[in-house]
């Protein structure tokens, strides 16, 4: 894998807005042209800090008339060719006129991956030195965030969140490489904790972590602490600064991640038995998981639940595009730790009723026949395709309208823009005038609306098409009609609305007719692998581990069998690896 380069621009902040974007803009390029692939701006980078100023310098952060310091970003990242973790600004709701504490990320190609909200607000009080309260202006927000790059998934906080430790534990323990963290310590708290929070929770979660903090000015009402760092898992302090205007760059070498885990197992050695679980309260929300780094199930219909979900957190990879709220930003399978419980759902449908769909604002989900939809699967024919460094745009029709479909690479080539071969590197079957199964997220951007795509395959049999017509019209007469006369739900989709088992849906037999199922196609060791990790006895919200299967099967069949079966099962979507590669899970019980 190769070495991201992360650079932390830790940026002088004045009174003109109009000045940090400039510099803003100054300094990320000049962090690209040193080699950096990501670069993160500090807190408040836009305005000065202080609940004096946050009313002041507040914008809204929407797609359809962006505001001065979201044009300034989506151009910094479009400009410079990184992924940007825009720091934070204050931001202004719209309709309610609450203000945030933002953080907004951008990829290579100036579209927004991830919005957060500050979600601990920062209300101090240190008797002769600091008293500050956030919450005075400032609402805190409720979502956790996560974006994808091909190097990984990576979680945001901002500045306080760092105090608490779950928010990079649920991150980590679902497949995320590192937290970052735009932040402004000041010379009270800083000198404390700063590092050592770094530190902390780069030790406790055996991932990178970064904080990118303003300059010092001590002309301002408030005093920054500077020391922009980077931490790599093994919380060592890989580079820092002082506390003048610096940028601080670090090679990121991804391979330490596996290696401190094998050294030091906590993750496989932790005690549920005798303490909670944070990560599987199922209580967490969160903002942006496409999921590269976690896994979801989805299920036919536009109602989560139900026997026939299936696993679709294998070779993803996505994003781009305004994201809505709860929805999936940009997926890629850097991480081989599928772990996590967050259920969406999977809608058949067909480009026009995409393209019918209202566009939608700021965090607005999507409503299609008046279900809220999370992703969407369609199939159609690829009539342009389009290669740039960073994703491979398809222009697909499928009879009733034509779309954009945008998958992002998440691998590094050496392609150049316009050059197919970079696509047919993800798929050699996937050419124009070939069809071909779509799945993803709608995303709306300025007037123009695509698709951020977590899988595109190659169609191979034409009695898919016809079936994914006939559920696309079966779902839709469903959510509009009812169900027919004296009809009862059957099938393996019960709960989605759908009475269709989808017998093309990743881990399918083939063509089966209006039958199939999940098992169709399986040979005895994988049937039997399966069935094993569904019924084990040790079979908890962790999954079991692969030993209790092998013991389980061992007289049946050799251990390299079930191996091989695990890794097919794996693929195709029936099982899915929760705190390692040991621990497995199966998608439906």
């Amino acid at each position: 894998m190769s070495k991201p380069r992360l650079a932390l621009v830790q940026l002088a902040v004045c009174a003109k807005k109009a000045v940090n974007l400039a510099n803003a803009r100054s300094k990320v390029l000049e962090a690209s042209k040193a080699g950096a692939n990501m670069v993160v701006l500090p807190e408040c980078f836009n305005s000065p800090y202080g609940t004096q100023y946050f009313g002041q310098y507040a914008e809204e952060v929407n797609s359809e008339n962006p505001s001065e310091s979201i044009r300034a970003l989506s151009g910094m990242a479009q400009e410079s060719g990184v992924y940007l973790v825009g720091g934070s600004i204050p931001e202004r709701e719209s309709g309610t006129g609450d203000l945030f504490n933002t953080c907004t990320v951008w990829g290579p190609d100036g579209l927004l991956l991830a919005k957060h909200r500050k979600v601990h607000l920062f209300d101090i009080d240190f008797p002769g030195k600091i008293v500050f309260k956030e919450s005075e202006v400032l609402k805190a927000g409720n979502t956790l965030t996560e974006f994808s790059t091909p190097w990984g998934r990576f979680g945001i906080g901002i500045c306080y969140d760092i105090r608490f430790p779950e928010m990079a534990m649920l991150a980590a323990r679902r497949g995320c490489v590192g937290m970052i963290y735009p932040g402004a310590f000041n010379t009270t708290t800083g000198p404390l904790h700063w590092e050592l929070l770094l530190r902390a929770r780069a030790m406790d979660n055996q991932i990178f972590t970064a904080a990118c903090s303003p300059a010092r000015d001590m002309n301002a009402s408030y005093h920054a602490w500077g020391h922009s760092t980077i931490v790599d898992p093994y919380a060592r302090v890989l580079a820092t600064t002082e506390e003048a205007e610096d940028i601080v760059y670090s090679d990121l070498n991804m391979d330490l991640i596996d290696e401190v885990r094998r050294s030091v197992p906590v993750y496989s050695q932790r005690r549920f038995d005798l303490y909670p679980d944070v990560a599987g309260t199922g209580n967490s929300n969160y903002d942006g998981l496409g999921y590269g780094g976690g896994d979801q199930e989805f299920s036919y219909g536009g109602a989560s639940g139900g026997g026939g979900g299936q696993d679709f957190s294998h070779n993803f990879s996505g994003g781009g595009g305004w994201m809505n709220s709860g929805d999936g930003g940009a997926g890629d399978d850097s991480s081989k730790s599928r772990g996590g419980y967050r259920n969406q759902t999977l809608r058949p449908v067909t480009i026009k009723q995409l393209v019918d769909v209202p566009q939608s604002t700021g965090d607005m989900p999507i409503h299609i026949d008046g279900d809220e939809v999370k992703q969407v699967t369609f199939i159609g024919v690829v009539r342009n395709i389009t290669s740039q460094s960073v994703n491979v745009t398809y222009s697909i029709e499928d009879g009733t309208s034509k779309i954009d479909v945008r998958m992002w690479l998440n691998n590094n080539t050496d392609a150049m823009d316009g050059d197919e071969s970079q696509n047919q590197m993800l798929d050699p079957a996937i050419a124009k005038g070939k069809y071909v199964r779509v799945y993803g997220d709608l995303k709306f951007f300025n007037n123009t609306r695509h698709i951020s795509a977590h899988k595109i395959r190659a169609v191979t049999d034409h009695n898919e098409i016809s079936y994914h017509g006939l559920e696309a019209i079966y779902v839709h007469l469903k959510k509009t009609k009812g169900p027919a006369p004296g009809q009862k739900l059957a099938g393996g989709t019960a709960a989605s609305g759908s009475m269709l088992t989808n017998p093309y849906a990743i881990g399918g037999g083939g063509y089966g007719g209006m039958s199939g199922g999940l098992g169709s196609g399986m040979d005895p060791a994988r049937a039997s692998v399966l069935e094993a990790i569904k019924k084990a006895p040790e079979n908890t919200r962790e999954g079991v581990n692969i030993s209790v299967i092998q013991k389980s099967l061992a007289g049946r069949f050799q251990s390299n069998e079930i191996s091989d079966a695990v890794e097919w099962l794996i693929n195709e979507g029936h099982v899915f690896t929760t705190l390692d590669d040991n621990h497995l899970q199966a998608t439906t019980q």
